[in-house]
């Protein structure tokens, strides 16, 4: 028996009686979320939630997390063909470098690390995306947002899987997957899925595809009860990818000749992740206690083409290695059947974090690119080396008290505090060795109190109203290079209050809910980007967004289902000056598109066999949108889905389509240009792909 489990069995608050399951089990025709660290049902959560189950992840092809922008307004997710990159953007608030603004969750972890978001949404049970400030419960980097992927729990009974799939640009895709009892009183889950595809982007300068895809991932969860109301739960998420360089282009001709590039050099982008964590669960009659530990390992590898041209004019590589170690503890009301009578209910934890990141960027100055890029016989490699050095500590607490039986009153508070230091080394080879240049050290504390309120009113049995008012926080830190005097970039805050409305019709066959919000930020972290010192963190001086988002689900008829969502947006930068001497002032945010706005159907039947038939698709449009804040450029574009799927109990087969009508756009592009704004390099977005996905059940 573990020490927690020891302790814990001895506990005055464990209850002793008849064995009982450790979280709560939801009934078959409720929505249960754990959006506030407890599991309740989506219509009495005060907050912004989206919520897809298994099921509805499979019916409409959802396959990686930037595609869940089919169901949640007012997100974009601007990212490279690479799977490292890849930006979520809520409401205005995002990163397009350093450390993420909307936080990314597996199976109660944080995924601190930079680019640690387009993971492949595989074995889950479901996935929660919360809009608007997190950071009470969830900490740093929950400023925009949090999107929380729940691994499946395992089967009582035992499940085997197995699927193929092939698809456009020789996609094939093959993954295993069991779930059931194993030895020893455990119980797990065990998936596994290999992918690989060709490019979809061609390099005319040698005829070959340059962004295709290999990879491996990997999902296991083990649970054993050391007693009656006493739970471990064990899980690790693992990958290896080695994808194709960065595709980037000249915005204008890569949208005159898209998936189109013209470089001499072709790179890569290999990411490995190795993430293990151990959560204890304890159940008592008044109280439950929780412990997640975890240990994550993230190492990237990068070589690209960094004048983006046929001229052999400078090549970049960088290399980062991350480790993180995370301890949280929490206490509060017990949230088992029995215990979900309207009351006073409190969480309280504590959470801390050591990170330890080396990070190296290199430019090589090649022959082809003197007098072009750079002066004739300045060739060499210039190169930036930095030890990044992390910890933080964390008290959090939040207490919900109802107000007689249709009211309810929250309240939340956490502290949380930053240690970070850095050391750099810059130098330069000529080809005779390292020269150096300079090299620094430097450390900050960084420190902030988050509150959060709410206010919720269940005006009848089918209708919810709730206002909250939230704080999010980002710390400061580092640049590994930067132009002179923005090595340091500040703290990012953001106030967000929120006005929302819940109803439910005709027995919950139809729902919708709206939500009303504004943002107000401080020292907003913009991504720039320099030609000698790459992309690098600057604050803005102050922001503002505001807005209004939309949902709703109907079973419009028997077998028939549908859903749709609006978000509108409007976004302004009060205080800002670019890279490139501009005043940005009253300028729209970049990533934040005017409009979003989606429509999905969903039919089922059953076929003469007894296998059951689904067919699902939708639309999904991101209106105008800018890339920089000086709004020189920008893009809008739409997205439809097909799939077609039969299934039985001992088979299934679908036929499916994503970007079914060949839509063209570019959801990434920035300045390469250090004197010339209006130029501008981007990806064009996946095209077409058709696909045919075998599966067996045995």
């Amino acid at each position: 028996m573990t020490l927690f489990a020891a302790l814990l069995a001895a506990s005055p608050f464990l209850p002793g009686g008849e064995p009982g399951p450790v979280l709560p089990v939801p009934g078959d025709d409720e929505t249960v979320v754990t959006a506030r660290k407890r599991a309740e049902t989506l219509s009495d959560v005060p907050l912004s939630v989206t919520a897809l189950d298994a099921r509805e992840l499979e019916d409409f092809g959802v396959r990686e997390v930037s595609e869940l922008v089919s169901r949640v307004p007012n997100v974009l997710f601007s990212e490279f063909s690479a799977r490292r990159l890849s930006f979520p953007f809520v409401r205005g608030v995002g990163s397009g470098i350093n450390e993420p603004a909307v936080l990314t969750y597996v199976d109660d972890v944080p995924q601190f690390g930079f680019g640690g978001v387009n993971l492949p949404l595989f074995a889950l049970e479901r996935v929660e995306f919360l809009r608007g400030p997190q950071g009470t419960l969830y900490g740093k980097n929950a400023l925009g947002g949090l999107i929380h992927l729940h691994g499946r729990r395992p089967s009582d009974e035992r499940l085997l899987d197995l699927v193929a799939t092939r698809g456009s640009d020789n996609l094939e895709e093959y993954s295993a997957s069991y779930s059931g009892s194993l030895a020893g009183g455990l119980a797990g889950d065990i998936a596994l899925l290999t992918s690989e595809r060709d490019g979809f982007t061609t390099n005319d300068s040698t005829g070959n595809d340059v962004d295709d895809r290999d990879g491996v991932f990997g999902r296991g969860r083990l649970l054993w009860n050391p007693s009656a109301n006493t739970e471990l739960d064990f899980t690790l998420f693992g990958e290896r990818s080695r994808d194709g360089g960065f595709v980037l282009s000249e915005l204008t001709a890569l949208r005159a000749n898209p998936h189109h590039i013209n470089q001499d050099f072709e790179g890569l982008a290999n990411r490995d992740v190795f993430d293990p964590a151990l959560v204890f669960r304890a159940r008592g009659d008044e109280l439950d206690f929780t412990s997640v530990s975890s240990w994550q390992l993230w190492e990237v590898l990068e070589f690209s083409d960094f004048d983006f041209s046929p001229i052999d004019g400078v090549r970049r590589h960088a290399e980062e290695e991350q480790e993180y170690l995370y301890q949280e503890f929490r206490l509060g009301t017990a949230a088992h059947e029995g215990a979900n009578e309207p009351g006073k209910r409190w969480l309280v934890g504590a959470s801390g974090f050591l990170s330890d990141a080396e990070r190296q960027a290199s430019n090589t100055f090649r022959p082809g690119g003197a007098g072009i890029f750079f002066p004739p016989g300045s060739e060499g490699t210039d190169r930036n080396d930095g030890q990044f050095d992390d910890q933080g500590l964390a008290v959090f607490g939040e207490l919900t008290v109802p107000l007689g039986e249709v009211f309810e009153l929250g309240a939340g508070l956490r502290y949380d505090r930053e240690e970070k230091e850095v050391a750099r080394r810059h130098t330069f080879d000529p080809g005779g060795g390292p020269i150096p240049l300079g090299q620094s050290q430097d450390s900050e504390t960084f420190d902030e109190l988050v509150p959060m309120a709410s206010a919720s009113w269940r005006v009848d049995d089918e209708t919810r109203v709730f206002a909250r008012a939230a704080k999010g926080w980002k710390a400061g830190g580092f640049n590994l290079t930067a132009p002179v005097g923005s090595e340091q970039f500040d703290s990012e805050t953001a106030w967000s209050y929120e006005l929302g409305w819940r109803q439910s019709f005709d027995a919950e066959r139809y729902t919708l809910g709206a939500t009303l919000f504004l943002i107000d930020w401080e020292d907003m972290q913009l991504a720039q980007f320099d030609f000698a010192a790459g992309g690098f963190v600057d604050n803005a001086g102050e922001a503002e967004s505001r807005g209004l988002e939309l949902e709703g689900q109907a079973e419009l008829a028997e077998g028939l289902e549908g859903f749709a969502t609006v978000g509108l947006l409007s976004t302004e930068i009060q205080e800002f000056t670019d890279s490139f001497g501009t005043d940005t002032s009253g300028n729209e945010l970049p990533f934040a598109p005017e409009n979003t706005w989606s429509l999905g159907l969903r039919t089922d039947g059953e076929l003469p066999s007894g296998a059951l038939w689904t067919f699902a698709g939708d639309y999904a449009r991101a209106g105008d949108f800018f890339y920089d804040a000086g709004n020189r450029a920008g893009d809008d574009f739409g997205i439809a889905n097909f799939r077609l799927g039969i299934d039985s109990p001992s088979y299934g087969v679908a036929v499916w389509l994503r970007n079914a009508f060949d839509e063209e756009y570019e959801t990434v592009a920035f300045q390469p240009s250090p004197v010339d704004p209006t130029t501008f390099v981007g990806e064009s977005g996946a095209p077409r792909v058709l696909g045919f996905t075998l599966s067996i059940h045995l």
